[in-house]
């Protein structure tokens, strides 16, 4: 054979392998796509920017009637925002305050049906600040309501008071320089019962939720026994602040909640008004002048600087 035609038929040859190479690459390479295809995709979706969309019919949550007692300085606030997100997503109803009440029930006055907003009733969910009162919730809420609140160790709690209300609570601000341990050595000194605002600095937990925050443990026991038993009686979930992720774990569990990213960063007050708007509409209720409540609260604090835990 002349060496020209050796030359051709070495080409040829190796020709023939790359192509067999090749051939035999691409095969394995569509393998793997075929393999791989529940997890890859042909347009950039793999790192999402925004919340994803919501299905059109969300899971059927076991309870959606829902009465959450936000205490002062126990994460609260976090708690609120979880429940209201759940609402929108069902759908449901949030009693919102009255006008006059501004974004809290008209707290330190004991909780009254009328200090809810008439757009907002009859209600799902309650979620906003507020003295309980049970007889009253009961005669607002539906009759299947499942009541919950938070509580967190009394003494990082005071100390968050302190900060907190030091320019609002009378007890507070006669300290001399705002001093948290000159106010415990006599508190005494400072304390005057029946002042606006007077049970930031004494037994506040106890003022939340309904008892009688004057009334001393040491002095009389078993009226502080009594009240523990009626939280346990009426609350179907009592959150800790300080097992914070379990007792999500827990409310999830009893409503379950899933929502995980709708409007999270959106503050309170404005969620609150985001919510009326939105109700107002759905109930088709027009724009009218608000009834005023007889011997209206002193206005409730706001823009108040936040030190440190959320309320």
């Amino acid at each position: 054979m002349s060496p020209i035609l050796q030359c051709l038929q070495q080409s040829t040859t190796m020709m023939s392998r790359r192509k067999i190479l090749l051939l035999v690459l691409g095969c394995s390479t569509i393998s793997l796509l075929i393999h791989q295809g529940s997890q890859l995709s042909w347009y950039p979706k793999l790192f999402p920017l925004s919340c994803p969309p919501l299905r059109e019919s969300p899971p059927r949550a076991k309870h959606t009637a829902v009465a959450f007692l936000k205490t002062h300085k126990t994460a609260g606030t976090t708690v609120q925002n979880i429940l209201f997100r759940f609402a929108e997503r069902h759908n449901l109803t949030v009693a919102l305050p009255h006008p006059s009440c501004e974004h809290q029930f008209c707290y330190p006055r004991n909780f009254s049906a009328h200090f809810v907003h008439p757009a907002t009733r009859p209600p799902h969910m309650l979620a906003s600040h507020l003295r309980f009162d049970r007889a009253e919730l009961e005669r607002l809420m539906p009759p299947d309501t499942v009541y919950v609140t938070i509580l967190r160790e009394p003494a990082a709690m005071f100390e968050s008071l302190f900060s907190y209300y030091n320019q609002y609570c009378p007890a507070f601000r006669r300290v001399p320089n705002a001093s948290l341990e000159a106010f415990l050595r006599a508190p005494e000194a400072y304390y005057r019962p029946g002042e606006h605002f007077a049970m930031f600095a004494h037994n506040t937990l106890a003022y939340d939720l309904g008892g009688d925050n004057e009334r001393s443990p040491r002095d009389d026991a078993a009226y502080l026994a009594g009240l523990i038993r009626q939280v346990e009686e009426v609350f179907s979930l009592v959150m800790i602040a300080e097992y914070f992720d379990e007792s999500l774990v827990l409310l999830r569990r009893l409503l379950p909640t899933t929502e995980a990213c709708l409007k999270l960063a959106m503050p309170e007050v404005q969620y609150s008004n985001y919510l009326l708007r939105k109700q107002k509409r759905r109930g088709g209720v027009r724009s009218r002048p608000e009834p005023v409540l007889d011997n209206p609260p002193p206005r409730p604090i706001r823009a108040l600087p936040r030190i440190s835990q959320g309320t």
